[in-house]
């Protein structure tokens, strides 16, 4: 495998770290705390609201694990009530005719877990949204790690506020691209025994996911073909940002690198605007003051992340995380291979290679998914 192609793996996964995207600053000497992750917008729902146990930095066991809750309510200062069902470990959503967020609305969750404590969100204002009035890229090149010039797209937006001179903005971006993998060319001398349930005692050289059966196709490929989300990594705030009469023109929020496995076909990119109170806009400001402060030589560590949280009944126990309420705006494109001036820069996946792609995609980067997204057009 050459330097470069090795250099572009390694320049995904780096942008594909970010599983989660808020990290939270977890520095307990005992049980780890849970973190809890949600917020309700003017948008149509479901509303989503994820509960994981938190990781210790100094631990080995860093992946977060899913934690289910016995209730899960959205409330707002008018009386409604609804709970949300769990659809995944850890994951619950309010339902398609459920509460729906209104300008002006003041919302919490209030989440009892299966060992008697209760937490309660503070009460969030959902603002009028402002405006993303345009989203573009700018294709160019730059030096990357090793020196060498790296083709990519700069995602910028023009954004317009909302009327409220004291209101405060986020910004945030995900890009999905589609790759495709050939595990059924794994070479059977160097792959591991994969045993097949209805013939006991044989084995499959091949992944079983391949449809494949001592080389004949029974059923069609299910890890072939998978999606893959990229996110920024800090939040995007407006309180170090010039505006203009609540004007932020060429606002940079992202670069996609033109990298083989990114571009084998096309992206995805959406470009979200939030409007927040300041109860939420100094959290997020806190996590980014946090990731700026870890990533320098000289800059300590700003203060603790503030709590959005009450605990109302059982032992006490910290919990970390924010339920926010927000006026959103969205805009969103496609970046295609047809965007790249010279189309000889686009450079293209060797299957020819031994080893290269010949695996499943579940496992070719973090955040993979064979589930085709609802908004994806072939």
């Amino acid at each position: 495998m050459s330097a470069s192609k090795l250099l572009s793996i390694i320049s995904i996964l780096l942008l594909a770290s970010c599983i989660d995207r808020i990290n939270f600053d977890i520095n307990l000497p005992y049980d780890l705390p849970i973190a809890i992750d949600g917020h309700i917008t003017n948008l149509p729902g479901p509303y989503q609201v994820s509960i994981t146990r938190s990781f210790d930095t100094q631990s080995s066991e860093y992946l977060r694990t899913s934690v289910s809750a016995k209730h899960i309510n959205l409330m707002d200062e008018l009386g409604n009530n609804e709970e949300l069902i769990e659809v995944a470990a850890g994951l619950y959503e309010t339902s398609a005719t459920g509460m729906q967020g209104r300008i002006g609305g003041v919302y919490k969750i209030r989440i009892e877990l299966f060992d008697g404590r209760i937490y309660e969100s503070l009460p969030d204002t959902l603002l009028p949204p402002g405006s993303i009035d345009r989203l573009y890229h700018d294709f160019n090149s730059k030096l990357n790690e090793a020196g060498e010039q790296q083709y990519g797209f700069d995602l910028k937006v023009d954004a317009k506020g909302n009327d409220r001179s004291e209101a405060r903005y986020m910004w945030s971006m995900t890009s999905t691209f589609k790759s495709i993998t050939h595990p059924e060319l794994t070479n059977p001398r160097r792959s591991r025994c994969y045993p097949i349930p209805e013939e006991f005692g044989r084995c499959n050289f091949i992944p079983l996911c391949t449809g494949l059966r001592h080389g004949i196709r029974v059923d069609p490929c299910e890890c072939c073909t998978c999606w893959y989300k990229l996110f920024n990594t800090a939040p995007i705030l407006s309180y170090d940002l010039i505006s203009a009469n609540g004007n932020y023109n060429t606002l940079p929020i992202y670069r996609i690198p033109l990298v083989d496995w990114i571009f084998m076909f096309k992206v995805h990119t959406q470009v979200s605007q939030s409007t927040l109170t300041d109860n939420t806009f100094r959290f997020f400001k806190s996590i980014k003051d946090q990731k700026n402060a870890i990533g320098s030589l000289f800059q300590p560590v700003t203060g603790k992340i503030p709590t959005t949280f009450t605990q109302i009944a059982g032992t006490t126990a910290p919990v970390n995380g924010i339920f926010y309420a927000a006026g959103i705006d969205t805009k969103s494109m496609y970046i295609t291979r047809d965007d790249v001036p010279n189309q000889s820069l686009i450079p293209e996946v060797d299957f020819n290679i031994e080893g290269m792609g010949w695996f499943s995609c579940l496992e070719l980067y973090p955040n993979a998914t064979t589930t085709k997204p609802s908004f994806w057009v072939d």
